[in-house]
């Protein structure tokens, strides 16, 4: 006999993974005709707890699904799941899908059809996800990283429109004028500002980082009575190559700047060789803030001034949100507060270092 799980009676009943394992462990907070709907798919097909352990009865395998390992912002947030879910008595399978969409969906329909209790969701840009992959309402899910990927389920994310006006707003009071800004996507789907713009002011907004960062970079520029230019935004990536290319292509614009945002510590290696190349001064000529760094921000030359985002504490509560799903308890969302780290890429507009 094939065994039934609360897969199947998910399945059966049209709800959530979640919403199973609350019916079955007596949960007064489920609505009285829902919770008969799962007893009687239950009943249906025979299920038997004691045949099935639910995620409540044992320690449980979830996954963490993630574009790359290769930069510490992923392996701080991947140390905090892991370490969380440790204590948790459960199990973690990290899933690298080197920002590409194929090797997403696959991991994610492999998911769909196995043992797995639940999914940390830290994949790729877009908001498009339960579009693909309807069948993930079915299986307990958390997204960290970004906000606004799935509606109903819990995000856990830092507060990225801070990241942008925090670095902006500081720039700002060093006297800086002609901020550059770095944006950049795993996906490399947009490459344009005009394009950025459509799909900023389009619901997938919250679905990607960059836009909370931009949001913040405009808010800070607009109580200066400054506008955003156009030509001084640019779509790069996330490594050391990207960020040299990027200043190539800012250097060759009509429009000077007096400082540049980056989005981490590789892309601005790269910025700053270009720049030490072709004679540029960091700090005093150009200023350089990278939102997210770790220790390649510090042993640089000058050392980089950056937003400080606590990434463990991203994986540590994606982990425990994620750990009250599959107890049947209600989880929510929650945003990790960052914060200025001042060092040798910034300076006063005019003085020489």
């Amino acid at each position: 006999m094939v065994k039934v799980t609360i897969k199947d009676v998910a399945k059966r009943a049209g709800v959530s993974l979640s919403t199973v394992s609350r019916v079955l462990n007596r949960n007064p907070n489920v609505d009285a005709a829902l919770a008969e709907k799962v007893l009687s798919a239950a009943r249906e097909l025979g299920y038997r707890a004691g045949a099935s352990h639910t995620a409540a009865q044992r320690p449980g395998q979830i996954a963490l699904i993630l574009p790359e390992l290769r930069d510490s912002y992923y392996t701080s947030i991947a140390a905090g799941v892991i370490d969380t879910a440790h204590q948790n008595g459960q199990n973690v399978v990290v899933m690298q899908t080197n920002a590409d969409r194929d090797t997403e969906a696959g991991y994610v329909e492999r998911l769909l059809n196995s043992d797995f209790d639940g999914i940390i969701f830290a994949g790729n840009d877009g908001s498009d996800l339960l579009e693909r992959f309807p069948a993930l309402t079915c299986l307990p899910i958390v997204v960290a990283v970004r906000r606004q990927v799935l509606p109903g389920v819990p995000h856990v994310y830092s507060d990225n429109v801070s990241t942008g006006y925090m670095a902006t707003k500081y720039l700002l009071r060093l006297r800086r004028r002609k901020i550059a800004l770095m944006v950049n996507f795993w996906t490399n789907d947009i490459r344009d500002y005009e394009t950025f713009l459509k799909v900023y002011n389009s619901p997938a907004q919250g679905a990607c980082t960059a836009f909370d960062r931009y949001t913040g970079y405009c808010q800070a520029l607009a109580e200066e009575g400054l506008e955003v230019d156009p030509e001084l935004i640019l779509f790069s990536g996330f490594t050391h190559e990207a960020g040299y290319a990027s200043a190539q292509e800012l250097l060759s614009r009509p429009r000077e700047c007096d400082a540049v945002l980056v989005s981490n510590d590789r892309c601005a290696t790269g910025v700053l060789r270009l720049f030490r190349e072709q004679g540029i001064n960091v700090p005093d000529q150009v200023s350089i803030i990278c939102f997210n760094g770790g220790l390649m921000s510090n042993v640089v030359i000058p050392s980089l001034t950056m937003i400080q985002q606590n990434n463990y504490d991203v994986g540590v509560h994606s982990a425990q949100q994620l750990n009250e799903l599959l107890h049947g308890r209600p989880a929510h969302d929650v945003k990790i507060d960052v914060s200025l780290v001042i060092k040798g890429s910034t300076a006063l507009a005019g003085q020489s270092t």
